[in-house]
């Protein structure tokens, strides 16, 4: 007896496989003309000179009453990394969703007062269509928010000049693109304060403006320029205040002290190496004069620890999505609540 295997099922599935290669193909291809139409934008910086006098209008500031304050660190959200496996098959979108339904639920379970967002949070040719994309995301919550740049972010066709305009049209974004001449772009101040006084400052610094050190291109640090600017800061805020009011730093790229921290972690863990700038400017030296408490970094998506050198908290924040590499037992964020007597307090929340 013959059996007779029909061909039709297979000419099918093929026709299919074919229709979606052509599909995926021609997204592709749309994608990468949208990517080469540069978009630059309008850098609006502040000049400034350590000449000029400090005033308490020059920082963001935040009342937050007399109870307790609740901020959300997340990090390298990564949308759209075009290093992502299969990403030609758009499995970074796949990522994309998973992430946004995590932070989503983490951001309510949280229910913070403002979120930090640590820097690199897209890798992608079209960064400023993307960088809209969260900018829409987090204004759902109606809650500040402020970011700083990483590496990455402006590796795309927009410039740091066009993202930094997205970010300041947004209601509840609290960036801004910082004073004119300064290394990198979006170094400014968040006071947090209680009855119009502060008692926190919140000092976000981008340092992830790549310099060339001996002929190689290099994760820049936080400047000379910079240090200078935030010793102005700070003398003005104490001077304004009439006392010594104590500040954190939230910055991209970790400080090369970080590398001589091995173990006693207070919690969370160190799972790769530590990339820090190869050149010491001595901000960790400064801050720690200057009333510096806690100092955040992403950029190394593995560690997540906080600890203490040198009478200063050092931690990472915690990546918080699934693009680009990562341990899935080391995602989430990081929660810093400052209480009634303005101690601060950390935890870290996993996905």
């Amino acid at each position: 007896m013959k059996v007779f295997f029909s061909k039709k099922p297979v000419k099918v599935i093929f026709s299919i496989l074919v229709v979606l290669a052509v599909t995926v193909s021609i997204c592709n291809a749309v994608f990468a003309s949208v990517a080469l139409k540069e978009q630059k934008g309008v850098a609006v910086c502040d000049e400034w000179s350590a000449e000029d006098t400090y005033t308490p209008e020059y920082a963001q500031n935040l009342e937050i009453g007399n109870e307790e304050f609740k901020i959300l660190c997340l990090t390298d959200v990564h949308i759209r990394n075009h290093g992502t496996f299969a990403a030609f098959l758009g499995i970074n979108f796949i990522l994309d969703g998973m992430s946004e339904i995590q932070l989503k639920q983490l951001i309510n379970e949280v229910n913070p007062d403002l979120i930090i967002v640590g820097g690199d949070t897209v890798l992608t040719a079209w960064n400023d269509i993307c960088t809209q994309q969260f900018c829409d995301f987090m204004e759902k919550f109606e809650i500040p928010w402020a970011p700083v740049f990483g590496n990455h972010d402006y590796e795309g066709r927009a410039d740091k000049a066009k993202l930094a305009e997205i970010y300041e049209a947004s209601a509840h974004c609290l960036f801004k693109s910082g004073p004119a001449g300064m290394n990198g772009m979006g170094n400014y101040i968040v006071n947090l304060n209680r009855n119009s006084v502060p008692v926190y400052s919140l000092f976000l610094l981008d340092d992830g403006q790549f310099r060339v050190v001996d002929g190689q291109i290099t994760d820049g640090g936080v400047n000379t320029n910079q240090i200078a600017w935030y010793k102005w800061a700070v003398s003005g805020i104490r001077e304004t205040s009439g006392k010594s009011v104590p500040n954190m730093a939230f910055m991209h790229v970790s400080v090369p002290e970080y590398t001589q921290l091995e173990s006693g972690f207070e919690m969370g863990d160190r799972r790769e190496g530590t990339y820090t700038a190869k050149v010491n400017d001595g901000f960790f030296n400064i801050f720690k004069e200057n009333s510096g408490t806690h100092m955040f970094a992403g950029h190394d998506h593995n560690n997540n620890f906080i600890t203490e050198y040198a009478g200063v908290k050092l931690g990472y924040m915690t990546k918080s999505s699934y693009n680009c590499y990562f341990d899935f037992d080391c995602l989430g964020g990081t929660v810093l609540t400052l209480d009634r007597n303005n101690n601060v307090h950390i935890e870290i929340a996993e996905f």
